[in-house]
Formats: structure tokens, C-alpha cells, sequence
């Protein structure tokens, strides 16, 4: 590969150079498949955080159920489904989603270099939850899921073979919005009851994630109680018997840049590690080499960069015109 001139745009276009490459496969000598897999799964290039005995449990789970059958390992993240509304980028994807799309890929290939089925990348969006929790209105989900599909087509031509990508949203596994809601309703009620009728207390941190994420409605926070209750509608959607059923497919090794027991801390990029669709993608400048960043919405606030032009062919979108670079 010759590389391009050391700018923002030379760097992207270098990076989708690179990915393209086909998958170097390894010699695993006596070494178990599944042990070889699961080494890559959880290498530290990649993961950010000890992977507990329940992380452990679910991808070997994962990892026996494609073996066994043949079939690429699926990794799953289950996301947000929406650009945070407090940044200037919403609703549409930006270049968070570009580059942890990129670093999620070359950990994949990872994989794939040892186990000729390959992997899979299986994004799966809530946003009709996102709609029910942050009110964030539905014709921006809308939008993000377009944005999101239509990056990953440009993307695919440049994925070697062995690696593979889905995108599934939440809300399609009904057959209205209604049957959504009353499925929410009867979470929410086993949720209660589960805390004797009490509504959740949140620590500081919750708090504080709630009121990053939600986009009050008028009085909405004039209840003393607003937090709590949207705690309730969240824990009630992890409990809902079709997030549930994603949640426990055998088939699917959980991963995530935030920590949670059973899932797999990844990081967003090699430098990130943050949610990529509450932040915004820049890129790092280090003499004559650049690396990939996604920044919280604090990180952001330090206003410690400048914007480059750039011109990517085929990516298209209101935020892929320009990047930010941090010197």
C-alpha cells in the first residue's frame, strides 16, 4: 500500500486502503480453534476493561455455538440507535460512527485470521426505545438509521472477505408501535414489582446520564421524580420479552465501549473509548500521522481543535464534509 500525503483526508483514505487488505491468516499450531478465537475476542488491542466470569461465559457461549455450527462469530452491539441531540452533528451519523465502525472491522479480521468462517458485525439500533425514553422524535432516528445504512453500503466494498456486517433495528421486530408500548407497559409493571411498587433510585452518575440524554418535554422536569421514572421505562426495556430474547441468543458474543458484566469493553477507537453515537469523530495529529478519536460531549467542550476540509468519494452526509483534528 502506498501511503497517501500526511493530511486528514490522506489518513481516512489510507485506513479504507489498509482495511480492504485481505485477512493474513495465522498459524494456530495445537493450540483449540475455540481457545485461538477466543484470544482474539479478548485481546487487549481492543478491550479496555477486565472481561468478568459472565463477559467469559457469554462469548465462549458465542463462540461453541459457531464453531459448532460453522458459521462466522457475530458480534453484537447493541447501540443507542440516535445521535445525542445536544450536538451540533444530530440527527445524522458523523465520523464516530466511520471510525469505530473501522476499528470494530480490523477486530474482526483479527478473528477472521484465525477462523476461515470469519466474523460478523451485527449493529442493533433502539431507537423506538430511544423515542419512549429521550423523546427524541422519531423522524431523527429516522434520519441516523439512514445515515448509519447507507455509510455501512458505502463501506462494504472495501470489507475483505471472512467479515461481514448487519444492521437490525429494535422497533422492526414489531408489527406496530402500539405492540411496542403495551409489551413496555407490561415490563414496566414486572419491574415495579420486582422493587415492591418503588420507583428506581439512581446514584449521581444516573442522574447525570439522564439528564445528558433526555430532551425534556415541556414540564416534563417540573416532577421531582422525572429522573426516576425514566429509569423505570429503561430498566423496563431491557426487560421487554423481545430485547430480552436478543439479549440472551446464544449465538451472539456482547460487546460495547462501556462496561457492563457480560459484554466485552471495546474501545471506540485505539485512543476512545466512549459511546459513538453520544460523541463526535475527530482525528488526533502526531507530526505526520494522524489517529482516530471520539469525543464526549466534554471532551468537545475543551474546544482543543481545528476543522480540516476533506472529501471522501462516495460518503456523503452533512458531517463528512469537514473533520476535526487535534494537534
Amino acid at each position: 500500500m502506498t501511503p497517501h500525503t500526511p493530511t486528514a483526508q490522506g489518513h481516512i483514505m489510507d485506513a479504507l486502503q489498509a482495511l480492504a487488505e485481505p485477512v493474513q491468516r495465522e498459524d494456530i499450531g495445537s493450540s483449540p480453534l475455540e481457545d485461538a478465537i477466543f484470544a482474539k475476542l479478548m485481546s487487549k488491542k481492543f478491550r479496555k476493561v477486565h472481561a468478568d466470569g459472565e463477559t467469559v461465559r457469554v462469548a465462549r457461549r458465542a463462540i461453541h455455538t459457531a464453531v459448532s455450527s460453522g458459521q462466522p462469530v457475530i458480534v453484537s452491539f447493541l447501540f443507542g440507535g440516535n445521535k445525542l441531540w445536544r450536538l451540533d452533528e444530530a440527527p445524522e451519523i458523523d465520523w464516530a460512527e466511520l471510525f469505530a465502525v473501522l476499528y470494530f472491522l480490523r477486530w474482526m479480521k483479527t478473528v477472521a485470521s484465525v477462523y476461515p468462517p470469519g466474523a460478523r458485525l451485527d449493529f442493533y439500533s433502539e431507537d423506538i426505545a430511544v423515542e419512549t425514553l429521550n423523546n427524541v422524535p422519531r423522524a431523527e432516528t429516522e434520519r441516523y438509521s439512514q445515515t448509519f445504512r447507507a455509510m455501512l453500503d458505502w463501506l462494504r466494498p472495501h470489507i475483505p472477505a471472512g467479515v461481514s456486517l448487519t444492521y437490525r433495528r429494535y422497533g422492526e421486530e414489531y408489527a406496530s408501535y402500539n405492540d411496542y408500548l403495551a409489551e413496555l407497559e407490561t415490563a414496566k409493571q414486572r419491574v415495579l414489582a420486582a422493587g415492591h411498587g418503588k420507583l428506581p433510585e439512581l446514584s449521581r452518575r444516573q442522574e447525570i446520564a439522564t439528564e445528558l440524554n433526555v430532551r425534556p418535554l415541556p414540564g416534563q422536569t417540573d416532577d421531582p421524580q422525572w429522573r426516576e421514572k425514566t429509569e423505570l421505562i429503561h430498566r423496563a426495556l431491557e426487560e421487554t420479552d423481545t430485547l430480552r430474547r436478543y439479549l440472551n441468543d446464544p449465538a451472539l458474543v456482547m460487546a460495547c465501549p462501556t462496561s457492563y458484566s457480560g459484554w466485552i469493553a471495546v474501545g471506540s477507537t485505539k485512543r476512545s473509548y466512549a459511546k459513538f453515537w453520544a460523541a463526535a469523530g475527530a482525528l488526533l495529529r502526531d507530526g505526520d500521522r494522524y489517529h482516530e478519536l471520539v469525543l464526549t460531549p466534554k471532551q468537545l467542550e475543551a474546544g482543543n481543535f481545528t476543522w480540516e476540509q476533506v472529501a471522501i468519494p462516495g460518503l456523503s452526509g452533512k458531517n463528512f464534509a469537514k473533520v476535526r483534528v487535534v494537534a
